[in-house]
């Protein structure tokens, strides 16, 4: 059961609080804010004047302001010290392996800035852009080695396009109604009309995968590992190709993957009841938001409204030309190190 039933609102953001976390009733996004911010020794600048509105919505706007609320009301950091004592050594070997593929999927990441609205054609050229970089962050993944190179494919044409939809709101959860693309440029919710048949697919984005995303406070480590576990799906395969369950060695490798990016999660998220799970509960949207993002580049390939490459036309249509086949044959950058 999650939670302790405490009834009330979180003193910081006035949130639905959840319990009485390190001295102050507060909800989980803001426990766990105020956790990793003691952790990880965060220093924070207020752009303003330290008198930010810290709710609900607009939470992570001030990360500086967000501190000092929780410090005001009442949460001491020696606490996390203690809390961390009582935990204890975990298990070496697990621990090693999940730190290492966390580093591992932390140096695959890139920091976007964006500075304009976008245009249709801004909209396409982000999209191929990120199907590129998507074949180069795959190849960055240990496990991938050891399968067959259309094994390979058939992981990243089966997650293609949730992996782009999770990619543009994680990056979106710095704006304010809006869906920022790889290439600096963003669409606001009332833009998105403008940019072919967008709209639907911003709104979803926005209102199902962003803002949960803004409550909980997802950091750079989680969305990481939320990346992994999306692509290292089996099941997914099931209704993609049935390639990779012919052999039963690669669906092994693939699975472990992906129960080691779910540790690796659970163990961020250890202090933190049910944080784990609402984190995962996000990607049965993603997965309905890029089945409706698919149907979209589909329609307006057909009737022309955007020109598909090779790579758009493998990896999200889903066609049968091998594009990434050579691509993936390159070799692999940790191979190289």
């Amino acid at each position: 059961m999650c939670g302790s039933g405490i009834e009330g609102v979180c003193q910081i953001c006035s949130f639905k609080a959840t319990g009485k976390h390190y001295g102050a009733i507060s909800c989980d996004g803001c426990k766990g804010f105020f956790r990793r911010s003691v952790r990880k020794r965060h220093t924070y600048v207020c752009r303003f004047n330290h008198n930010c509105d810290v709710n609900k919505n607009h939470r992570n706007s001030c990360r500086s302001c967000r501190l000092r609320k929780c410090i005001e009301a009442g949460m001491r950091t020696e606490a996390i010290q203690n809390e961390r004592d009582a935990i204890g050594k975990r298990k070496k070997n697990e621990s090693d392996e999940e730190n290492t593929l966390l580093q591992v999927l932390l140096r695959s990441e890139t920091n976007d800035q964006q500075t304009g609205l976008a245009t249709l054609d801004d909209v396409v050229k982000s999209f191929h852009q990120q199907l590129a970089l998507l074949v180069e962050w795959a190849k960055t993944l240990p496990q991938l080695a050891s399968l067959t190179l259309d094994d390979q494919a058939s992981l990243l044409k089966a997650n293609a396009a949730q992996l782009i939809v999770l990619g543009v709101a994680y990056r979106s959860t710095h704006c304010d109604d809006a869906i920022c693309l790889a290439n600096d440029t963003f669409v606001t919710r009332r833009h998105a009309m403008s940019v072919g048949d967008m709209n639907a697919v911003a709104g979803r984005i926005i209102d199902e995968v962003v803002s949960p995303m803004k409550q909980l406070g997802i950091d750079k480590s989680e969305y990481v590992t939320l990346k992994a576990i999306l692509f290292f799906n089996p099941g997914m395969l099931v209704s993609f190709t049935c390639a990779i369950c012919r052999d039963v060695r690669a669906k092994s490798v693939v699975e472990e993957a992906r129960l080691s990016s779910v540790r690796a999660l659970q163990s961020r998220c250890e202090n933190e009841e049910c944080r784990s799970s609402l984190l995962l509960l996000l990607l049965p949207s993603i997965h309905s938001i890029a089945q409706q993002l698919i149907e979209n580049v589909e329609l307006a390939s057909i009737f022309c409204l955007i020109s598909v490459d090779a790579l758009m036309q493998e990896l999200i249509l889903h066609d049968r030309p091998s594009t990434i086949m050579q691509q993936l044959k390159n070799p692999f950058p940790h191979q190289n190190s």
